[in-house]
């Protein structure tokens, strides 16, 4: 069994991490499903600039720091929606395709001229 202060910080960080994933996943636009995800990745980057502010004051290692945790954060995003979402985009994609030919097709059939009958009269 565990001291007080590992329970209680093990709990904290669940109840934490609880509501995290609650605050990321109750939204309905899955944009915003994903920038909340990887909104920690944001956070941790502000500290990490402050930092380097702090350190350097030309400001370039905050520019670098910067650049650094927005390729982070970028990356969170692109893994979850290829993870997540990437595969229904994939299959209306190709439902969108599908249509659009079949509307040329009948565009097509349409501009065709029909035959001429021949006069059998003749």
């Amino acid at each position: 069994m565990g001291s007080i202060f590992t329970n209680v910080f093990g709990a904290m960080i669940g109840v934490g991490i609880l509501a995290w994933v609650l605050w990321a996943g109750v939204v309905t636009s899955a944009k915003e499903r994903m920038e909340r995800a990887c909104a920690p990745v944001t956070w941790v980057g502000k500290i990490g600039v402050s930092f380097a502010m702090l350190a350097d004051s030309s400001e370039k290692s905050a520019k670098v720091t910067s650049d650094w945790f927005e390729g982070a954060n970028y990356g969170c995003q692109f893994t979850l929606w290829r993870v997540f979402y990437e595969d229904d985009w994939k299959k209306e994609r190709a439902r969108i395709a599908a249509e659009q030919a079949a509307l040329e097709e009948a565009a097509k059939r349409q501009q065709t001229p029909k035959p001429k009958l021949e006069d059998k009269n003749k």
